[in-house]
């Protein structure tokens, strides 16, 4: 340490200067040691980072260093120091607070001074240990990220020299880190036509700075150890460390990727496949409801263009059907539900079941949609319906023109059918009964009977018994006026299927008009008969309800007349009444159900006077009052017989019971007054008024007509409806007179019946 030569106070005086001047270091500082290795001196402003309360001269060196660190001393310190050699460590100084590391240089004094055996050169090296603990935790983490990455981490110098390769580019290329560090980079894992380019592509950006592959992602063809190539993503990121140039590469190893890619796009194309050749039909929509995908070998039976289907909304993808409907099942499937609808393409029905599209992380992104064809089933269950509905008909008596316009709507339903026709058959010619869906220039030529060899040959075909006859543009038989308004209406064909009865015979006949000269199917013609025998059916179960009709009418009156047979001067009274109201209910208007009723009535009117002793109903004079009396129990008897009778209903009854009722209340059984009498009772009452009148009975001759009509206005407001008489007089005074074909045949334009028709009265009442 210092100069032999020099004395013993010139030694001490170099310490005390060396002293001085590391007392002025901020970062440096001097401990002076004893021949123990006490501290016989310290500088002040290491002092200060000591221990302020703790007196450091006089201690062991130890004392002044950090437990943990004590040993890093070395033991034969001493022994060191007398041999004159120097002594370098690194500890940490026992501070307070945070450690304060230090560079501590012993240097022996020579020769020794008294106090002064040797001097501790002290350094702070904090900032420096901080920065290498900071790198090593970099570099630990580095490493750490360098092991677990899934991708290749190749770090290569400006020479294209292998300087760091992690773990997955061991796994990826088969080299390990110490077969690659210091080795060329570009003969590793770089095929050899692809080298050269390599090269200059890193001169160049040495050069110029100028990079095609820097921080972009590209795919090249990498080389395995093995020899065999692997696809793989590259980015190349450059970088300056302390002036030198490095490249950092990360790779992805492509080939799963690439791999499983292929068999979606196979797994695809043969999804798209099967999907085309599924006799159904299918497509995808976005959360907007707009078609992303469109397949199905039904596409082409429609012939549709699935191009042209891409992109539109799902409410005009194939046209028809309810939006409402539609909409709601779409809009269910975004909502994570399933929706079903009907729809209806041209001529086919399909049942569309719709469910959620999910993505890979089961969000709903859209809806899938599965059509099945269901027109065959859906037609089955229109038949199975209208014969539900046809039978019900029946059952209730329904009229036979609604029983049989249900069964031609059912058959527009088919396939390419615009209209269809029923016609029964009625002596060699053709009578409409019920029609839907045929134009006007078509349904003039079915106003009343027809002659089918007017219409067209195929009709005469149909009616001689033939399976089908189709009639045709294309047919080489004159232009009738019918196959004119054929053509006229746009249509080319017509379908005729013969409707035969229990008997083998034909009845009636089904027309389908059809926009295609073509002839219907196996399918079609099955269809189409199952709805000949419903129609077969109605015809004969009206046949028969109108025999059960026709066979009550005769018997209720047959029981009117029978009373004319006891009474001979009464003969034609029950008809003649009959006829009578009739007429008058037309006039006024009212249903086909009241004058059902009143005819019943009128019927059976007198059906009581069966129980009147003959020397009353017989009598040729004027009745006593007693006779009187047991007279007018007739209306009386005879609602009690009736009354049970299914058949009748309760206005025909109040008929039989209150056609003697007066409009003043003095008339009987009941004494009803005005509008409380029953409608019907009051129309009879008019005409029963008037037949009296103008036949001859026991008691006195016919009237003239013109005294009948007379005495009805007089009897008007007291025995008669005023409102009804007036009405019966204008239609007496018309003068045509009324068959029977009028009464029976219903007038057109009926009007409304009014609510309250007044009443009658009679100044001397008929015996009738």
């Amino acid at each position: 340490m210092t100069d032999p030569t020099l004395s013993q106070d010139a030694a001490h005086a170099v310490a005390l200067g060396i002293l001085t001047h590391f007392q002025r270091q901020a970062d440096q500082g001097l401990i002076v040691l004893d021949e123990r290795l006490h501290v016989a001196d310290v500088t002040a402003s290491l002092e200060a980072r000591l221990d302020p309360d703790a007196e450091v001269r006089g201690q062991p060196l130890l004392q002044l260093i950090h437990p943990d660190d004590q040993a890093a001393v070395p033991d034969d310190l001493l022994v060191q120091l007398h041999s004159g050699q120097d002594v370098h460590v690194e500890v940490r100084l026992n501070t307070r607070g945070v450690a304060v590391w230090c560079e501590l240089d012993f240097l022996p004094v020579t020769p020794p001074q008294p106090g002064m055996w040797a001097l501790a050169i002290v350094r702070d090296i904090t900032p420096r240990k901080a920065a290498e603990q900071h790198a090593r935790i970099l570099e630990a983490r580095r490493n750490a990220l360098m092991d677990v990455a899934m991708d290749a981490i190749i770090s290569i110098d400006r020479h294209g020299r292998v300087v760091a390769w992690n773990l997955a580019a061991t796994n990826m290329f088969g080299y390990t880190l110490k077969e690659v560090l210091g080795q060329q980079l570009s003969a590793l894992i770089i095929r050899p036509a692809e080298r050269d380019a390599h090269q200059r592509g890193m001169a160049r950006h040495q050069q110029t700075g100028e990079t095609r592959v820097a921080g972009r992602r590209v795919q090249v063809t990498a080389l395995h150890k093995s020899g065999h190539t692997l696809p793989v993503e590259l980015m190349m990121k450059p970088v300056q460390i302390d002036g030198q140039q490095y490249y950092t590469a990360f790779i992805h190893d492509l080939t799963d990727q690439l791999e499983a890619q292929r068999r979606l796009r196979e797994q695809a194309l043969h999804l798209n496949m099967m999907q085309e050749q599924l006799p159904t039909l299918s497509w995808t929509t976005d959360p907007d409801l707009n078609v992303r995908m469109v397949s199905g070998q039904t596409l082409q039976r429609l012939r549709l263009d699935p191009r042209a289907l891409v992109g539109r909304h799902v409410t005009a993808l194939l046209g028809g059907g309810r939006e409402e409907d539609i909409v709601g099942a779409h809009l269910s499937a975004l909502a994570g539900q399933r929706g079903r609808y009907m729809q209806r393409v041209q001529d086919r029905v399909f049942e569309i079941h719709v469910s959620p599209l999910h993505d890979t992380f089961d969000r709903v992104v859209g809806t899938v949609a599965l059509a099945h064809d269901v027109t065959d089933s859906h037609r089955e269950q229109l038949l199975e319906a209208a014969r539900a509905q046809v039978l019900r008909s029946i059952a209730v008596g329904e009229p036979l023109t609604d029983t049989l316009r249900l069964l031609a709507g059912l058959l527009t339903q088919l396939p390419g059918v615009i209209a269809a026709q029923l016609l029964t058959v009625h002596a060699g010619r053709l009578r409409a009964e019920a029609s839907v869906g045929l134009p006007e220039a078509l349904l003039v030529h079915f106003t009343g009977d027809v002659d089918p060899q007017a219409l067209h040959p195929a009709w005469t075909e149909a009616l001689a018994g033939q399976d089908v006859s189709v009639a045709t543009l294309e047919h080489p038989s004159a232009w009738t006026p019918w196959r004119v308004a054929l053509a006229g209406c746009g249509l080319r064909a017509c379908w005729l299927f013969p409707v035969a009865d229990r008997q083998g015979e034909a009845p009636g006949l089904v027309a389908l008009y059809r926009a295609l000269p073509d002839a219907p199917s196996g399918r079609l013609s099955d269809t189409v008969t199952q709805a000949g025998q419903l129609m077969t059916v109605a015809l004969e179960q009206d046949h028969h309800l109108q025999t059960i009709l026709t066979t009550r009418e005769e018997t209720l009156r047959t029981l009117g007349v029978a009373l004319e047979f006891r009474d001979y001067e009464t003969k034609g009274h029950t008809d003649r009444v009959v006829r009578l109201s009739l007429g008058l209910a037309r006039r006024l208007g009212l249903s086909e159900a009241q004058q059902d009723d009143l005819r019943r009535g009128a019927y059976l009117h007198d059906l009581g006077k069966i129980a009147i002793p003959d020397q009353i109903l017989l009598k040729p004079g004027p009745l006593s009052a007693d006779e009187w009396a047991v007279m007018r129990q007739h209306p009386v008897t005879g609602y009690e017989m009736l009354r049970h009778t299914p058949a009748l209903g309760q206005a025909c009854l109040e008929v039989v019971l209150h056609h003697h009722e007066h409009w003043n209340g003095a008339g009987y059984p009941h004494g009803l007054k005005g509008e409380a009498i029953p409608l019907l009772a009051r129309v009879f009452a008019v005409v029963d008024a008037f037949d009296a009148l103008t036949s001859a009975r026991p008691y006195k001759p016919p009237w003239p007509e013109d005294r009948a009509l007379e005495e009805l206005r007089a009897m008007a407001g007291r025995v008669l409806d005023p409102a009804l008489v007036e009405v019966f007089v204008a239609l007496r005074g018309e003068g045509a007179p009324v068959t029977t074909a009028d009464l029976l045949a219903p007038p057109p334009g009926r009007p409304q019946a009014p609510d309250t028709p007044a009443g009658l009265d009679a100044r001397a009442e008929p015996r009738s």
